[in-house]
């Protein structure tokens, strides 16, 4: 691992690329909005957050109208360039909305397992799901555009998932915050056999906790889906992490209300989870995208990781997971290298839920900037172009 950086010393890394955040809006606005959760991202370094389908109270993204209704909440409230990823309804798909929606949204996603908005359980021998994945994938194809399938699934469902998309659909997967070894193992394989149509994730928070933070500690605010695993599965993650086989940092950023989240530790503080009872409590997600990079820096300054990995897994591989190679080239993330503890003072979304307070960040992000124009300064009194990313256009919006 390479010498640690210099107290106060300023570094400038490409800018940051979430393909995973849950900004909740519409339907959630109590826990977040576009315009929250973009400005939280923005000051973690983000310049473009990708926001996730299962948005609550019957509002998924799961049409062209969804779609394009974030597009323009977005246009009008995001702080940093954002991005649709739209969502099956595997109860009911609806393949006629694929071919508009390929082409408003940067990538699709499947949810094979329970989750907020979801509780089902499902294989890919289900023939709505084979349905969907193929229609979807026939759609990119005819269009033309990448549309990567997002996975939420585990273990054994995730690994025949991802080969049959890419193997008998010919479609690239994308395996979303894989969490124990046993997954680490399977997205070994995948990578070895299809390395330019597969990519897996994994999240800080099960990179850094295990069970018992929430067990013993964090309770509700460090339960999520899928589960913090065991001290070897952490291990597993950051080996796998560091070799670049979980090629990207996702930071599934998914705030909840103060409110929802005791009510969830009053009513079921084991955190336990039964699909088939309606009246199991629970509410699962973190929030803090804000901290995924100072935290990230911390592994680096302690040698559990390196700066290059670091910016491959938020730059450069998202960048290609999204088939947005030739973007992003004028963004930069400026850091200054700096140990500092995480407290509410730092919050900047609109939920508190994170298990990252108290945690010792190693580094603190001073500025975003995009073609020469900060995104903190608004040098001139002239914002920078926040853009609305999709397959083949920019639309500029602000």
């Amino acid at each position: 691992m390479s010498a640690p950086f210099t107290r106060g010393e300023i570094v400038e890394l490409p800018g940051l690329i979430d393909v995973h955040a849950h900004l909740r809006q519409p339907g959630g606005e109590e826990m977040e909005t576009i315009a929250t959760g973009t400005n939280a991202a923005l000051y973690g370094g983000y310049v473009l957050v990708a926001d996730m389908p299962n948005n609550p109270n019957g509002n998924e993204t799961w049409t062209a109208a969804r779609a394009t209704e974030k597009h323009v909440i977005a246009a009008g409230t995001a702080n940093t360039d954002f991005a649709v990823i739209h969502g099956h309804d595997f109860d009911s798909p609806r393949v006629d909305e694929y071919p508009a929606l390929a082409l408003l949204s940067i990538a699709n996603k499947s949810y094979f397992g329970h989750t907020t908005g979801n509780t089902a359980e499902r294989t890919i021998d289900d023939p709505n799901v084979r349905l969907a994945l193929s229609q979807m994938a026939i759609a990119s194809r005819e269009l033309g555009v990448k549309n990567p399938s997002m996975l939420h699934a585990r273990e054994t469902v995730g690994h025949s998932a991802a080969r049959y998309i890419i193997e008998e659909l010919g479609h690239p997967v994308h395996w979303c915050h894989v969490s124990t070894a046993t997954e680490v193992r399977y997205a070994e394989i995948l990578q070895e056999m299809h390395p330019d149509m597969f990519t897996a994730g994994v999240t800080p928070h099960h990179l850094t906790m295990t069970s018992r933070d929430a067990d013993f500690q964090n309770g509700w605010n460090a339960r999520m889906m899928p589960p913090l695993g065991k001290e070897a599965d952490a291990e597993a993650l950051l080996w796998g992490y560091n070799k670049g086989i979980l090629s990207i940092l996702e930071t599934d950023h998914a705030p909840h209300s103060e409110e929802k989240k005791l009510h969830a530790e009053a009513m079921n503080p084991e955190g336990y989870v039964d699909p088939n009872d309606e009246n199991c409590v629970s509410c699962f997600g973190v929030s803090g995208i804000e901290f995924v990079l100072p935290i990230m820096a911390g592994l680096v300054q302690r040698k559990q990781t390196t700066m290059e990995r670091l910016v491959d897994s938020l730059h450069t591989q998202p960048l290609r997971m999204l088939g947005l190679e030739d973007r992003y080239k004028n963004a930069v993330t400026t850091v200054e290298f700096e140990p500092w503890q995480i407290t509410e003072a730092n919050l900047r979304g609109r939920s508190n839920n994170t298990p990252y307070l108290g945690f010792m960040a190693g580094a603190k992000v001073r500025d975003v900037s995009v073609g020469g124009v900060s995104r903190f300064m608004h040098p001139n009194g002239s914002a920078p172009k926040i853009r609305v990313i999709t397959p083949k256009h920019d639309w500029v919006s602000i």
